[in-house]
């Protein structure tokens, strides 16, 4: 439940990104984001944060890893999405849906069951059936660059799965959030020209984006991966589109039609088989 909680909460970020990448370079909308994200969650977990890194710097050195795995992951999709649609940049991301399984079946963590195929089959057409009014025409630096960002993310999440289980995962989130917007604001200082936002509705969606999608969406991620395996998280991941498309038809008033509804019920389908018990 609580990654579900955090796929839904990512998965809103589509929709307020696309919209600040307007008047907002890539690395300094990330840099600011995390950044307050990161502040908020000092400010009520930072004495819990300061004694988990003295008692093991471990946390402090699987934070700066996964926040700079997870940094990479956000530079491919800001840049991807401004050059194609946000169901485009959605779809191919979240291919991690079917990537995850693949990936520890080839690394021989686990075993490529029958059910997982079948759940994850699932996840990535449902996940095409609602992006499918959005795709953009042809293949462009955009899909190049959701591609790759679609194998990082899948080595951010199993990186996540392993520190989650060895390390205390509700501090590395914190951390690794906090690593993000250095790296970001670093970036941006060196090769963009970092800004506040200059309007009050950017100041509104930039908060959303930090406080719902960073401080809960991205902080909480290893707190929920503690307790299940790595392909569950890819699947789950299936839920980001269609959270974007609900958030689209709700607040942007964006169709959602039939096969958005066909879309909805593949992915809720492959979730509920999956968590079955055997």
């Amino acid at each position: 439940m609580l990654m579900a909680a955090v796929a839904i909460a990512r998965g809103s970020s589509f929709m307020f990104s696309k919209q600040l990448l307007d008047t907002m370079e890539p690395l300094n909308l990330l840099g600011i984001r995390s950044l307050i994200a990161f502040a908020v969650l000092m400010l009520f977990f930072g004495r819990r944060v300061i004694a988990s890194v003295k008692e093991d710097a471990g946390n402090l050195y699987a934070g700066a890893l996964i926040g700079f795995t997870y940094f990479i992951v956000m530079v491919l999709e800001l840049n991807g999405l401004k050059y194609t649609t946000t169901a485009t940049a959605s779809f191919i991301e979240n291919s991690a849906v079917v990537l995850v399984p693949l990936a520890e079946a080839i690394t021989g963590h686990s075993k490529l069951s029958g059910r997982t195929i079948l759940c994850s089959v699932l996840g990535l057409t449902g996940i095409g059936f609602i992006a499918a009014r959005g795709f953009s025409n042809g293949i462009g630096i955009g899909e190049v660059l959701c591609t790759i960002c679609a194998f990082v993310y899948t080595a951010a999440i199993i990186q996540t799965d392993r520190s989650a289980k060895k390390y205390e995962p509700f501090v590395v989130g914190i951390l690794y959030v906090g690593f993000m917007g250095l790296f970001g604001m670093a970036g941006s200082f060196i090769t963009e020209t970092p800004h506040l936002p200059a309007t009050a509705s950017q100041w509104m969606m930039l908060l959303m984006l930090a406080i719902v999608c960073s401080s809960f969406g991205f902080a909480m991620q290893p707190v929920a991966q503690r307790t299940i395996s790595s392909e569950t998280t890819g699947l789950m991941t299936a839920i980001n589109p269609l959270t974007t498309a609900v958030l689209g038809a709700f607040i942007l008033h964006e169709p959602f039609g039939i096969s958005s509804m066909i879309g909805a019920v593949l992915i809720i389908t492959g979730i509920i088989l999956h968590n079955i018990q055997r």
